[in-house]
């Protein structure tokens, strides 16, 4: 089991069965996760147990994290209300202390990071990670289009979420950085270029083909978290249209949030005749489903 499947089914059940159940399930599981950075299940580990009551479970969870791991979060983690008991205590207020000192420090150097060296192909994808990501976790999703023949490259965003895991901010920088990135990597050398996004990642690239003339051939787009089509729409067509980009959507049908925003572009894409195909992956929450290579590379190959 990986990270991202640990944490979405802590969340059904969370939904399902309540905060107990699932506090319960993440105990007896979260340590067959392997990952060198387990700062985000720390987060629910500590976040479940003060939700639950369990104080002195979530002040334990808190300092493991903070104090023993030396693990830091943005300082709104620490005003979210499932902590409200923790609040004002001076275990509590230490770990605040300290995590925020550590995420100033790393403010300070955050820059854009991009895998991108030369040029080794005719043909690039350039992946975004979602929130609470980096690319280290991208890269195993992306890797297979090297065997069709494609540079696949990673984007890094200087926004920060907790240690070692960045974000993409709904009113962010993201559209200037990625421009960069596609300024420094000769972006237009190419012969074809891919856009790949995950969950936030989906929002800045839609965002960012509005507001720069740089284009690309594909979008695709896994679990895309894109509210910017609330308001956008009718612009975010026209942009896609005039460009003339082919567009795949994959989304669980299970994925609460991002599914009815996957569906409103879909429909208004293919009333203008867009050329954009909609994978739903039954039962699938906000996640990349099992044969993601396999959708790709059948929707890469039959266009």
């Amino acid at each position: 089991m990986n990270e991202n499947k640990l944490l979405n089914t802590t969340l059904e059940i969370l939904d399902n069965q309540g905060a107990e159940q699932a506090y319960n399930y993440l105990l007896q599981n979260h340590n067959s996760v392997m990952v060198s950075n387990k700062s985000q299940i720390y987060n629910f580990l500590y976040c479940l147990a003060a939700v639950t009551g369990k104080k002195e479970d979530a002040l334990t969870w808190l300092e493991e994290a903070i104090i023993t791991n030396k693990y830091w979060y943005r300082p709104e983690v620490f005003d979210d209300s499932d902590l409200d008991i923790l609040i004002g205590k001076d275990r509590f207020e230490r770990c605040r202390a300290i995590s925020e000192e550590r995420y100033l420090a790393a403010k300070k150097t955050a820059k854009t990071l991009c895998t991108w060296t030369n040029k080794n192909s005719n043909n690039i994808l350039l992946a975004l990670h979602g929130n609470q990501q980096n690319m280290q976790m991208t890269k195993p999703y992306w890797d297979f289009m090297k065997k069709s023949g494609y540079q696949v490259e990673y984007i890094q965003s200087c926004e920060l979420d907790s240690y070692e895991l960045y974000r993409w901010e709904e009113n962010g920088d993201g559209v200037y950085q990625l421009n960069n990135v596609c300024s420094e990597i000769h972006w237009s050398n190419y012969d074809t270029g891919i856009l790949g996004g995950f969950s936030a990642g989906c929002n800045v690239i839609l965002k960012a083909l509005l507001e720069n003339k740089f284009h690309c051939h594909y979008i695709i787009f896994q679990s895309p978290w894109i509210p910017m089509i609330n308001e956008e729409m009718d612009n975010i067509l026209e942009a896609l249209k005039q460009k003339e980009i082919k567009v795949l959507i994959i989304c669980g049908d299970c994925d609460e949030d991002c599914a009815p925003l996957a569906e409103m572009l879909n429909q208004k894409a293919v009333e203008k005749k867009i050329d954009i195909n909609t994978v739903w992956v039954e039962g699938l929450t906000h996640d990349f489903p099992d044969n993601f290579q396999d959708i790709v590379n059948e929707y890469i190959n039959t266009k």
